[in-house]
Parts: C-alpha cells; structure tokens; sequence
C-alpha cells in the first residue's frame, strides 16, 4: 500500500516523545478538562470556557428522546438534537450509557434516511464508532468488536450527518473492481450544496486497487483532503481525495480486509476550496506547511461551523488554535478527526474556541505526522 501522508518522513519528528512526555500530555489534559468522568472510568478533555456569544443563525435542533438506559452526557455538551439542513440530517451533542442495549434513540419522521446508513462518530478516548441508522429511524450505536466501554462512557453526535435521500445527488462511477455495496444502502453519490460536497452511499471490492472512484470535475478540491470514512466492523479508515479527482481508500492499521468488506460514504464531507474560508493562527508548535493541502481554515454555512486543512508538530502540546469569536461553539463538541497511519482521532473545542486533538490509545505520534481537520463540522 503506497502511504500518501509522507508518514515515514514526518514521524522522524516525533520518535523523540518519551514516555514521560506523554504522562506529561495527559496530565495537561486532565487539568484542562471540566472533570467529567466516563462510565468506564476514563478522563474524556472537554473545556469549561466562557458562554459564547448568541448565534441567531444557528439553525433550530429538535432534541431527541433518549430511551435504553441512554443519557445526555452533560458536562458542557449540548443535549442530543437533530435538524435537518438543505437536505443534509446533523445530529449534535453527547450521550453516554450504563447499560449494553445500542439503541440510543428513534430519529423522527422527517429526519429518517431513505436507505440504511452507516456514519462514523466519535467515541470515548478518541475510538473510532459508528451509528447505524434505518429508514424507520432507529440508530444504533456500534463500537469495534471489545471496546463496548468506550461507545457506554461517551458517543459524541456532533460531526455527524447523512443525506436524507439521493435526490440531486449525482451518482459515481466506481471503478478498478469496486461495487456498491447494496443490502439497502444507498449507491455512492456526490452533491454540492453551498460550497461543501458532501457524499452518500456503501461500496465494496474483492480487489487490492485502492482507488475507488473519481470525482465529477465540479466536485474536485483544489489540493488534496483527507477525511475519516467507516469501514467494516466499525473500523476506522479515510479517504485520500487528490486534485485530479481520485479518491483512494485507506485502512487503519493497513487491514484491507475492512474495506474491502464494506467502506461506507454516509457523513462524508468536505470544502473543495478555501473560498470564503477564514485562516487558522497555528500555535504552539503546529504548523500547516509539508504536504500540498490546505491550511487549516473556518467558515459558517446555513449556522454550521466548517473547517478544513491539515497541519502538523513536532511538540506535545495539543492545542493548535484557538477559534475566533465569530466560530465557537455554544457548548464543548468533540469531532472525529483523520491522523496519520489512518488512525482515529478527537478535536475538541470549548466555548472559549480552543480547540485540542486527542489520540485514539494515546498514539500522540499519529497527532503530530497529521491532523486533518478536513470534513469537521459542529453546530454552534
């Protein structure tokens, strides 16, 4: 498998971070968290800053009915809601369970998907999940195979969306010996709406060519993104959208098998260019030169924060800026994030617009090679 994040280049930064370096990390974090405690007893880094200023444009969530022994999270996030956008469903907020029953709740009638989808979100520590969702509406949450504990102590909803339908969407030619998945799902499609290309749909393949399709040319992003995608079993992936249009697709841990097995492209966002985009001030350490993508950048759309780029570091640190005003969330988000080696991540962001990446099992070195905020939304 060709590596197209130039990991072994940009890891030799980072082999210098001992042991003690990331005890040090986590204890910053745990100094900075607002003191939430998970079910499984593990420390998840959510802010405590300042309320932030009203948004009157954020548009109206409808909160959602918790049911099996599901709950909101608390400590600072927003309470599960949905609302629909332009034909895309966002979901925002936390929930967390005592319990092993993974149905968290019943969308509502106008918010339900026409084909079955399969989106990645966010778990405790920074694993990977995903939520399965029905058109009769029922979501069920889903970890990796063993790691149950981290989907019970916290599944974050914000970051997450579907199309409803494929209406105006334009369907995709898969190619090098990938088929849509089908068993209900939606066959893979993209659409433009307001500046960002968002996709739908389920493939498979029984080959070893990683390129799956390539983008309409309205499509396209002007330099290369990198975005998580879902993969069998849960497992974590991304997709590699190159300037040309090509779109490979990438396995955690270099198991191919898991996608092969079934890549879903429900939830799959990003910004084809940085038009209208405001830039990032990089700090502590971060930087976003080294590879031909964007710098990372902010902009609103409909009420909904985007962001896009990637940046990188040699540090410990994990706080690479801090957003502007005008961008902060109400309440602490914790979005999924792409990191180097395919690997899972966290950023979390606080009122106050500071935002820290976390990384799945502590692989702080995966943080440092890349952090792509590329396809990262969150509603204020």
């Amino acid at each position: 498998m060709f590596a197209p994040k130039d990991q072994d280049n940009r890891q030799a930064g980072a082999r210098g971070l001992t042991r003690h370096h990331l005890g040090a990390l986590a204890r910053g974090l745990r100094r900075a968290a607002a003191g939430a405690v998970c079910a499984a007893a593990v420390t998840v880094p959510l802010f405590s800053g300042a309320a932030a200023q009203a948004a009157t444009t954020t548009p109206a969530f409808t909160p959602l009915t918790l049911v099996n022994g599901w709950a909101n999270y608390g400590n600072g996030t927003a309470s599960a809601a949905v609302a629909s956008i332009n034909g895309i469903v966002h979901l925002q907020g936390g929930i967390k369970t005592s319990g092993t029953n993974p149905e968290p709740f019943t969308l509502p009638v106008g918010d339900r998907p026409a084909h079955n989808v399969f989106v990645p979100a966010d778990l405790c520590n920074g694993d990977n999940g995903r939520l399965d969702i029905t058109p009769t509406g029922v979501v069920t949450v889903e970890a990796p195979v063993g790691n149950w504990a981290n989907a019970q102590c916290l599944t974050s909803l914000d970051g997450v969306s579907f199309a409803r339908s494929a209406s105006s969407f334009t369907p995709l030619t898969l190619q090098n010996g990938w088929a849509s998945y089908g068993s209900g799902t939606a066959s893979p499609a993209a659409r433009n709406i307001s500046g960002i290309v968002h996709l739908q749909g389920a493939m498979q393949t029984n080959g070893t060519n990683q390129v799956a399709f390539t983008l309409p040319v309205g499509d396209r992003p002007a330099l290369r993104v990198f975005v998580p995608v879902d993969l069998c079993g849960a497992t974590n992936g991304d997709l590699f959208i190159q300037a040309d249009g090509s779109v490979s697709v990438e396995a955690e841990g270099g198991v191919w098998g898991n996608a092969q097995c079934f890549t879903s492209l429900d939830g799959v966002s990003f910004a084809p260019s940085a038009s209208s985009f405001t830039p990032l001030t990089l700090e502590n350490g971060w930087t976003s030169t080294g590879l031909a993508s964007a710098p990372p950048a902010v902009r609103v759309i409909s009420g909904v924060v985007h962001l896009e780029g990637d940046m990188y570091s040699n540090g410990i640190n994990p706080v690479p800026f801090t957003l502007p005003a005008a961008f902060r969330p109400a309440h602490n988000v914790a979005v999924k994030v792409a990191l180097c080696g395919n690997d899972s991540g966290t950023l979390i962001i606080g009122p106050g617009g500071e935002a820290t990446v976390q990384a799945e099992g502590g692989n702080w070195s995966d943080a440092q090679c890349q952090t792509s905020v590329d396809g990262v939304w969150f509603a204020r």
